[in-house]
């Protein structure tokens, strides 16, 4: 596991991986031309390899990405123990949620599962963003909402499940996780050993 280092990052302005976040934002909202423009500006493009870290716990989380392929996961450490709290596929958007929602340490990490490509803005361009074109802020508040819905909705009723339901579950909703993440993260995050999971996957 290692931390990239942005300063060896390129900002591009015309990327096939700029226009993808452009699209993705347009399947919440209609955007003008200069709103593309200025998110096109702003964005920073990166090429990731696997167990790159983009952000550390006890770090404030100051970039919301936009996973364009690949996969990227938040985790936290339990005893020791690496703890896989959610997996992002291709198409969409992560960050540590609380801690940049907040603008406080956060609690988690956040690490490529594969070599990824990603793109990014930070809060503070995000919140200029807001106020320059309104119709992103509702882009901003509909995002929260389905990640939160989709979350929750995942997670309720899960401890009463059994492993195998759980792992039907997780399969339902990210159909290409274990093309994305390995075994021991998929199984961590499922609350359930390695042995287990390779078994219900039977």
């Amino acid at each position: 596991m290692f931390i990239y280092n942005h300063q060896f990052t390129v900002r591009t302005f015309s990327s096939i991986l700029t226009m993808e976040l452009i699209s993705f934002i347009q399947q919440y909202i209609s955007l003008s031309a200069e709103a593309e423009h200025t998110i096109t500006s702003l964005v920073l493009d990166q090429t990731l390899q696997k167990g790159e870290v983009l952000n550390t716990a006890e770090k404030t989380c100051k970039r919301l990405y936009f996973v364009k392929k690949g996969a990227v996961r938040t985790y936290f450490y339990q005893n020791g123990k690496d703890i896989t709290h959610w997996i992002y596929p291709a198409n969409t958007m992560v960050t540590s949620w609380y801690s940049y929602l907040a603008q406080t340490p956060a609690k988690d990490y956040i690490e490529t599962t594969i070599t990824s490509n990603v793109v990014s803005l930070t809060y503070p361009e995000w919140q200029e963003l807001y106020t320059s074109f309104p119709e992103l802020e509702r882009f901003g508040r509909l995002l929260v909402e389905e990640q939160m819905a989709a979350i929750d909705d995942f997670y309720k009723g899960y401890y009463f499940l059994s492993a195998k339901e759980k792992y039907e579950l997780l399969i339902n909703a990210i159909p290409n996780i274990t093309q994305i993440a390995n075994l021991g993260h998929i199984a961590s995050m499922l609350g359930i050993s390695q042995e287990t999971l390779s078994r219900v996957r039977k």
